[in-house]
């Protein structure tokens, strides 16, 4: 199912570079039932309509030493399999990752570079027998009917600088949500690693009320805190926290406080969380466990109906793209991956997680997807 998009060849060869495993590139394990809750979980895949708000399904080299030679190549792998494999029926594609050979900072990826793979991730989507572009609920429900994953181009964040019309633009090539910003200041709001944090700025209350009138989702979870209240406050359309956890069991820079979520979801927003390794647990062998401990706080403190999936994991070794490509630490990250929930190819793992913690069907459906779709429709036009 995995293919390239063909573009122009460059000094550097795709060949030149081994491809990480979409399946099976290192053991991670399938949570335990017993034989009543195998029985839920086998009609539970089959109905539910699996949608997770922030995935990177982007294939990344097996050795990540040379990844900015591996993405001068232009020619780009996108996770098929692995999405089909893990039981998906839509995921996000987060398109960021093509931008960061002309980048020294993810805040700062030119808009010509985040379009350009957008076009390229579309253009691959298009070649495939079982994989359909999709744009709101509606669609994601006719992709599942019709037995094809669907794959729905978003943003790790708006790079437009300020040109209000590139929000049209994104519109047009099938983008309908976006966070605003990444990890600093840009001219709509500032990001959650500013040092004295402010709000959204003018022009960001332009961009918020845009995104309302065009249906493309408000991603706030890079904002600083005062950029999240005051998009909660301009926004005409619930928002959306699409990979992030509770600061309360897990309290660093990348998590949420109580009073942001209960904000969110006060008005029909949706939180979903993260399963990015060493992002929830400091153990050096983390599982699944540590992700779904966030999805019961959620549940209690914001209601089921406001929780949905946004694991932010991508296809190869998220560990080393953190150390190369965003500069962390190896002795800041102690897991080298996260044993359950290893990538896309690990999505039905989640039903079971939440089968095991005791939440009913009905409510692993709503959190799975259908909390999802209900967002999209309110939002996405």
């Amino acid at each position: 199912l995995s293919s390239q998009a063909h573009c122009e060849e460059t000094m550097t060869s795709i060949s030149e570079f081994l491809m990480s495993k979409e399946i099976g590139r290192v053991p991670s394990s399938t949570v335990p039932l017993n034989a009543e809750e195998e029985t839920r979980f086998a009609g539970l895949a089959e109905e539910a309509v699996m949608i997770d708000v922030h995935q990177h399904p982007f294939v990344l080299p097996e050795v990540m030493d040379r990844f900015v030679d591996f993405l001068r190549t232009n020619r780009y792998h996108w996770g098929f399999e692995a999405v089909q494999y893990g039981g998906w029926s839509t995921v996000t594609t987060s398109n960021v990752f093509g931008a960061l050979q002309n980048a020294t900072e993810m805040s700062f990826v030119e808009y010509e570079d985040v379009a350009a793979e957008v076009g390229m991730m579309l253009a691959d989507v298009s070649a495939q027998e079982n994989v359909v572009r999709v744009g709101n609920a509606d669609e994601i429900l006719a992709a599942k009917q019709a037995g094809k994953v669907g794959f729905m181009p978003t943003l790790e964040h708006l790079p437009i600088g300020h040109k209000l019309e590139r929000l049209d633009q994104l519109h047009s090539m099938g983008v309908r949500l976006a966070g605003i910003t990444y990890n600093r200041k840009n001219y709509i709001g500032d990001g959650m690693y500013e040092r004295n944090p402010g709000g959204l700025s003018e022009f960001g209350i332009e961009v918020i009320h845009r995104m309302n009138d065009i249906g493309m989702a408000i991603d706030l979870s890079h904002a600083s805190t005062p950029t999240v209240m005051d998009a909660i406050e301009f926004s005409k359309a619930p928002v959306v926290f699409s990979h992030n956890a509770a600061y309360t069991l897990r309290p660093t820079v990348r998590t949420r406080k109580d009073d942001e979520l209960k904000a969110c979801a006060a008005k029909g927003g949706l939180v979903c969380i993260t399963a990015v390794p060493n992002a929830l647990s400091d153990d050096p062998e983390q599982d699944i466990e540590c992700v779904l401990d966030h999805y019961d706080y959620m549940v209690n403190l914001i209601g089921v109906d406001h929780v949905g999936i946004g694991t932010d994991t991508v296809i190869g070794d998220h560990m080393m793209f953190q150390h190369y490509m965003l500069g962390r630490s190896l002795d800041d990250m102690p897991a080298p991956y996260l044993n359950g929930l290893e990538s896309p190819a690990d999505g039905k793992n989640i039903i079971r997680g939440l089968i095991r913690r005791g939440h009913s069907d009905t409510d692993v459906k709503k959190i799975v997807g259908g909390n999802a779709l209900g967002f999209f429709r309110r939002v996405m036009k």
